[in-house]
């Protein structure tokens, strides 16, 4: 019975809308040959997957993890009324490997390094990846895979399940989205979307040409079949599907014909200026494309459209405005299990490895990282400072953090706003 069902939702289908924004360029995708690709596959693949836990399940889970992110919310409220900058996370990233399958010329670790290019040794086993998972969720609620590309790692639905076992929420990955039609169809990989809460694809440029030059990737198309295969998914699967866009100097065109065609498929849309390195693009600032798209967006939030993020953080993130950077609310932890404290871009301060696997929680492991580098006004262009001038949104995530910390309706608003959209 709940096969037909997840089929009936395909034949039913969520056929491609009559764009009312977006207008297909020359050079552009051909949506309707692909739609039609990706319906066909969304039939065959989704009676092979494992459908998600009941809704009474979920709630269980959600209801978990807002317990840990409330009691973490006391803790930081009384830390930063004494003017302590040490704060409890409000997620993790996990750079689960450093294998990708692009090669963008806008991505980098961070310092200025392509991750096809750095060393992978020491990349956590599948066992020691579940142990960081249980070590980091006794004070983090939420767990957002990044890479490198998490789908080439052939463990990730094993990791993905463990996390959910341990009621992280959201359960969330960063993808390019190239190989995912191939991963779902494999036995192993038959759980991965039930245990997903967010999916978020990378596109930046919609040109099939400029976006195989970007991606040095030679099918760009399955890219933009995997997002409506993704799309044609997201419903039965009930998870959220998110696109990614990196604003670039001289293509803003290109992110504003993105935004138009998430809206007009109605996704969820994140933009991200460019940065190099941990700076961000000075380009962005001297483009006259650039502040005519930051009034589009903002004013396309202000009438409800599925932008992630406030209003006011997306206004401080795209205008660069000056932030309360908190790392320690998004703490990164390397593919070799290593917590890189306090900031993965810190500049004039070499940052700090801790092997999370050596410690029995977060409280013991923020304990030693505070011995090695004070994280209390870490965030600055003084030399004992980070030195950088990150424009990233999970930087304005955390200023975004420490508002609520101080308007507490504002956080409140905020939590209401994403579980709602």
């Amino acid at each position: 019975m709940v096969m037909i069902s997840r089929r009936r939702w395909i034949d039913r289908g969520r056929s491609l809308p009559e764009f009312r924004r977006y207008t297909p360029r020359p050079g552009d995708p051909d949506w309707r040959r692909l739609v039609g690709e990706a319906r066909a596959l969304a039939a065959r693949l989704l009676p092979r997957l494992a459908p998600p836990p009941s809704r009474g399940v979920d709630r269980l889970r959600a209801l978990a993890a807002h317990g840990t992110a409330a009691e973490n919310y006391a803790i930081n409220y009384r830390r930063h009324r004494a003017g302590r900058e040490d704060l409890l996370p409000l997620y993790f990233i996990w750079t689960t490997h450093r294998g990708c399958n692009f090669r963008c010329t806008y991505c980098d670790d961070h310092r200025g390094r392509s991750y096809p290019d750095l060393p992978k040794d020491g990349t956590l086993s599948t066992s020691q990846g579940k142990l960081l998972q249980t070590i980091m969720r006794t004070r983090t609620p939420s767990v957002y895979y990044a890479g490198g590309e998490p789908t080439l790692r052939g463990d990730l639905p094993e990791l993905l399940r463990h996390a959910r076992e341990l009621a992280y929420y959201p359960i969330s990955i960063n993808t390019n989205g190239s190989v995912i039609h191939r991963q779902l169809a494999r036995p192993r990989w038959r759980t991965a979307l039930a245990d997903l809460d967010i999916v978020v694809v990378s596109i930046d440029r919609l040109d099939l040409t400029a976006a195989a030059e970007l991606w040095k990737h030679d099918r760009p198309e399955e890219v933009f079949r995997n997002l409506l295969l993704l799309r044609e998914l997201a419903g039965p699967m009930r998870f959220k599907l998110m696109i990614n866009t990196v604003i670039q100097p001289g293509h803003v065109s290109e992110a504003l014909a993105v935004l138009d065609l998430a809206n007009d498929l109605g996704l969820h849309f994140a933009p991200v200026p460019m940065n190099v390195g941990p700076r961000v693009h000075p380009g962005l600032r001297v483009d006259p494309e650039y502040p005519v798209f930051v009034e589009e967006l903002l004013s396309r939030k202000r009438s409800g459209a599925p932008i992630v993020g406030s209003l006011r953080m997306n206004r401080r993130l795209l205008r660069s405005e000056p932030k309360a950077c908190r790392n320690t609310l998004k703490p990164h932890v390397d593919h070799d299990g290593h917590l890189i404290w306090p900031c993965k871009s810190a500049m004039n301060v070499a940052p700090v490895k801790l092997n999370v696997l050596d410690y029995s929680g977060v409280d013991a492991l923020y304990a030693a990282a505070c011995k090695e580098v004070e994280p209390t006004r870490f965030h600055g262009q003084a030399r004992n400072q980070c030195g950088a001038e990150c424009n990233w949104a999970q930087n304005y995530s955390t200023d975004a953090y420490v508002h609520g910390l101080e308007h507490p309706l504002s956080m409140v608003k905020d939590v209401a706003a994403f579980v709602g959209q």
